[in-house]
C-alpha cells in the first residue's frame, strides 16, 4: 500500500529568475553584473530537483530573491542579514556592491505585492496538512555552489549535500535518518554546513512540534554548469537523489 504523504508541504524559495520590469527598474546594476549576481544568489532548477510526484503541496517563490528574499524574516531587525544589505529587499550584492537604493515604499510594496502573499501560501500549506494529518513536514529546497575561496589557504570544498535544521523543529532521530539516507546515496553529507536552518511559518515559529521542518541543499557541482546556468550531464542523477531523500524525509515522519 503506498504511503500517504499529504502532510508534506514543499517549499522552493531561490529558484526563480524572473524580474518584472517594475522592480528591475529599481535595481542599479547593469545587465551584465545583473547576470553574474544572479549566477551567484539563484538556486537554478530546485523547482525541478525536489518536484516528486508524491508531493504535490508545493509553494514556489515566482519572483528571483533578489527582487524578495521570501526566506528572510519579515522585520529587518530580527534578520542578520539585514545588517549587510540582504533583508527581504535587498539593497547589496553578495559582495557589497550596491544593488538597490534603500526606499521604503517600494519595501512596503514588496510586502504587500510578493513577501505576504507568498508566506500567506506557505501558512495555509502547513495549516491544511495540520488539519488533516495532525503534523507537517516542510521540506525546504536550495542549493549552493561547489567551492567557496578561502584565505589564506585557496579554496575550500563544500559537501555534494547539506542537510539545514532548526532546534525546535527538527527532531534529532530524523536529522540522523536523513543524512545516513544521503550517505547509502552516496553523498558525502553535513549538518548545517555551509549553510543552516530550516524554515517555519511565524505562526508556528517556535511554538508548535506539529511541525517539522528541514532544509535540503544540493550542491550545484552536481547537476548544473556554473557557466551559463544550464543543466550538466548529472541533473537527471542527482534529481532522482534529491527525490529519494525526500520519499525517506517524508517517511521517517510518516511512522513518527
Amino acid at each position: 500500500m503506498e504511503r500517504d504523504f499529504g502532510f508534506v508541504v514543499v517549499h522552493v524559495p531561490h529558484a526563480s529568475v524572473c524580474i518584472p520590469e517594475q522592480y528591475r527598474k529599481t535595481i542599479l546594476l547593469d545587465e551584465r553584473n545583473l547576470r553574474r549576481e544572479m549566477l551567484r544568489m539563484t538556486d537554478a532548477f530546485c523547482d525541478e530537483l525536489y518536484d516528486a510526484p508524491e508531493f504535490p503541496t508545493r509553494v514556489i517563490a515566482t519572483v528571483s530573491r533578489l527582487v524578495c528574499d521570501v526566506e528572510r524574516f519579515r522585520d529587518d531587525h530580527f534578520e542578520p542579514r539585514a545588517r549587510v544589505g540582504q533583508g527581504l529587499m535587498y539593497t547589496h550584492t553578495m559582495f557589497g556592491r550596491r544593488l538597490r537604493t534603500y526606499d521604503g515604499m517600494l519595501r512596503e510594496t514588496i510586502l504587500r505585492e510578493i513577501y505576504d502573499p507568498h508566506h500567506e501560501m506557505l501558512s495555509s500549506a502547513v495549516e491544511n496538512a495540520l488539519g488533516r494529518y495532525g503534523k507537517c513536514l516542510i521540506i525546504d529546497g536550495h542549493s549552493f555552489c561547489g567551492s567557496t575561496p578561502v584565505k589564506p589557504l585557496g579554496i575550500l570544498s563544500r559537501p555534494d549535500m547539506d542537510i539545514g535544521t532548526d532546534p525546535f523543529h527538527t527532531p534529532a532521530g530524523f536529522c540522523e535518518a536523513v543524512c545516513a539516507k544521503a550517505r547509502e546515496l552516496g553523498y558525502i553529507t553535513k549538518v548545517n554546513t555551509p549553510f543552516g536552518g530550516a524554515i517555519t511559518p511565524m505562526k508556528y515559529y517556535n511554538k508548535d512540534k506539529r511541525v517539522i521542518s528541514v532544509m535540503f541543499e544540493t550542491n550545484r557541482k552536481l547537476y548544473m554548469n556554473a557557466a551559463d546556468i544550464s543543466k550538466s550531464a548529472g541533473f537527471e542523477n542527482t534529481r532522482k537523489a534529491c527525490h529519494e531523500l525526500m520519499r525517506s524525509a517524508a517517511g521517517y515522519v510518516h511512522d513518527m
